[in-house]
């Protein structure tokens, strides 16, 4: 049986150009040795050849190459054997300084067999794959697809296709409207739609046209695909980018942008002046927009296509330090989310919207009680401004101000917080309540794709407030089954820390023990999904949340966490996990929070006693940290301590908790839940 030997290509060296689908001859001269072969791989710095011959060269060998098309030779190349392969017999080689004529000369070649389809491209696969058949989320989509005059191809068995426009959704009707360009073939057609960062496919049986649109029935079911994680969003006529060919220095490339992302982007590229291939490594690219400093990244291109108005390349690309990081995510987000803003100060027009909006009047609370805390608000604020990585905050500036606002904050060590929604619509505002929601939500969930931690996303939300229903709620129970989101409800309540506190008599507070920790984790764990643990660190491993009291440290950021037992003659019967952050960061203090998890059956009244005492030393806990309040979230099932002790109640709640796997999906479902209807 034969294997790969050590010197088989692998590696980069396996991504490097083009696999050529044709026999197409090529020959390689290794001293006295001619070897005629079959070219397989091609690219402008290297080939992979397989030999007619069983004798193949050793690693390191000089050899010298010829490529042919039928009677046309490319000059004699200089190269060197770089991987083996005996089993098939294969070899690859690098090109040695080649001149730029034959680099012309092999774009050349590899263009025409391009055109002749002799090209073995990649196969793509989508990263994600969805059957969705529930009517309501069906209805969802095919509506917001119509309101968006979204693209889409019809196409037929036979391979015709014929573009279409979206047009209009009745969904007492039961129909579906599409404008057509072009005449229609014969059906039945699969559609594809094009939808925020996906496309969606289903099929249509029957159909009728009514003058130039074709009209069909709503379809039961359909399949979205997404063939990448990060939005592509269309780049502005004045970004550019530049860089010199790494093989010839004397070739300046300089193109506009079709599309950027956080970590890619693609231009129009012309194939025999710009010398592009799939794996070409550029070592400094500079990417400018108007009204920012050029950005310096590596990149490496990723893939040629073919497109109507010419070759496209798409690149990945990689900032070079951590300024030009911030400056590159800057740049991107300029293009994506031109309507909202993050960086510049923003407390003073925030404030006057929370106070507009009506935000500080939600349940519980009256104005007067947030005065104290403006000059704290707008400390935090002010440090998060230069650590992004932490946290930071959007706003949709109108008029004189803002007309919404979202935060988003990394509390734990993989976990993103959403909070601090607000939003009122200016008089005379062109734009709709849905526009504004949108536009501050993708601006504020999108970033966070760009941290290599993130794997949870979180939020403390109100239990009766239709938006969230309608977009967290829902997304939540329609994922629910695969373990990646959940809903815990909760009643918010909150202690003052002055107020008198009862010390029940036979409760032992102390330090738990490892047996008790250990204890802790087991109930956690039986009691609570794995999507609320492992996004509230309540796991061993990051419980003590190390991590992020380093970098919150180091960002002048306060975040603590304690455990505490309650212990009623000598068992312990209940334990309390304390938390705090920075003052400022959350007005309603939902990070200076406080859990009860009971050991027993919170019915009996040493785990209620267990309860109040641990809530009494709650307040000295906070009042140690010069907090005036925490909250509390009473999850027990038995909740009369709370009746006992002095809590003020601010309503129910729900913890929504979704893996950060799930967040294109959540953010295509952002979008068709607030695209405006149509008219």
């Amino acid at each position: 049986m034969h294997t790969d030997t050590q010197d088989a290509p692998v590696g980069r060296e396996t991504l490097l150009g083009y696999r050529v689908g044709t026999k197409l001859n090529a020959a390689a001269s290794f001293g006295a040795d001619f070897s005629p072969g079959r070219l397989v791989q091609l690219s402008l710095e290297h080939l992979t050849l397989h030999l007619d011959s069983r004798t193949v060269p050793r690693k390191g060998q000089a050899a010298s190459v010829v490529v042919g098309e039928g009677e046309r030779w490319a000059t004699a190349l200089d190269a060197e054997v770089i991987g083996v392969n005996d089993a098939r017999p294969e070899v690859s080689l690098r090109f040695v300084a080649p001149p730029l004529d034959a680099g012309r000369r092999i774009v050349g070649l590899l263009e025409s067999l391009r055109d002749n389809g002799l090209l073995l491209t990649p196969e793509t696969r989508p990263v994600w794959r969805e059957h969705i058949d529930r009517a309501d989320r069906v209805a969802r989509i095919c509506e917001a697809l119509a309101s968006r005059q979204a693209r889409g191809v019809l196409r037929t068995q036979d391979g015709q296709r014929v573009e279409v426009t979206a047009s209009f959704f009745e969904p007492l009707q039961d129909m579906l409207g599409w404008k057509l360009h072009g005449a229609l073939p014969p059906g039945p057609f699969t559609v594809e739609a094009f939808g925020y960062s996906s496309v969606v496919h289903f099929q249509a049986e029957s159909a009728r046209v009514e003058g130039d649109l074709l009209v069909m029935p709503v379809p039961t079911s359909l399949v979205r695909f997404r063939h990448r994680w990060l939005r592509r969003t269309q780049a502005a006529a004045s970004c550019t980018l530049d860089f010199d060919h790494p093989l010839w220095p004397q070739v300046h490339v300089s193109r506009g942008l079709l599309d950027v992302s956080y970590e890619g982007l693609s231009f129009l590229t012309e194939p025999g002046e710009d010398l592009m291939y799939p794996g070409l490594r550029l070592p400094v690219m500079e990417v400018a927009l108007e009204g920012y400093a050029p950005v310096r990244l590596r990149a490496e291109v990723r893939n040629i296509s073919s497109t109507p108005h010419g070759r496209r390349c798409g690149v990945c690309v990689r900032p070079l330090d951590a300024e030009g990081a911030r400056a590159w995510r800057a740049l991107v987000e300029a293009q994506a989310h031109p309507t909202t803003k993050v960086e510049g100060d923003w407390n003073d027009s925030t404030w006057k919207l929370f106070e507009r909006s009506g935000y500080f009047r939600l349940p519980g609370k009256e104005p007067e009680k947030f005065t104290n805390l403006r000059e704290q608000f707008d400390h935090t604020q002010d440090k998060l401004q230069e650590q992004p990585r932490l946290g930071y905050r959007v706003v949709r500036p109108a008029d004189e101000g803002v007309e919404a606002t979202l935060s988003v904050l990394k509390p734990y060590a993989g976990s993103w917080m959403a909070h601090q929604l607000a939003r009122h619509q200016p008089p005379n505002s062109k734009s709709t309540a849905r526009e504004a929601l949108r536009d501050i939500y993708l601006r504020g969930y999108e970033p966070t794709q760009a941290d290599p931690e993130v794997k949870w996303f979180f939020a403390y939300c109100e239990a009766n407030v239709r938006w969230v229903r309608y977009t967290k709620f829902d997304f939540a129970n329609w994922y629910s089954h695969t373990g990646q989101t959940c809903l815990v409800p909760f009643r918010l309540m909150e202690g003052e820390v002055d107020s008198p506190w009862a010390v029940p008599a036979g409760i032992a507070l102390d330090t738990p023990t490892e047996e008790e920790r250990t204890r802790f984790f087991e109930q956690v764990a039986s009691t609570r999904p794995e999507a609320y643990r492992e996004a509230l660190d309540l796991v061993p491993e990051r419980f003590d949340l190390s991590q992020m009291r380093t970098g919150w440290g180091e960002a002048g950021l306060s975040r603590e966490r304690e455990l505490v037992v309650a212990r009623h003659n000598g068992r312990a019967v209940a334990l309390a996990v304390f938390e705090s952050a920075q003052p400022g960061l959350n007005l309603f203090n939902v990070l200076d929070g406080v859990r009860l998890v009971p050991l027993e059956d919170d019915a009996r009244p040493e785990v209620q006693e267990a309860f109040v005492a641990l809530l009494g030393r709650a307040a000295d806990w906070y009042r140690a940290r010069d907090r005036k309040v925490f909250v509390h979230y009473v999850e027990a099932t038995c909740v009369e301590y709370a009746e006992r002790v002095s809590l003020a109640d601010l309503g129910e709640g729900k913890l929504w908790v979704m893996s950060a796997r799930l967040l294109p999906e959540f953010l295509e479902h952002l979008c068709e839940s607030t695209t405006p209807r149509a008219a």
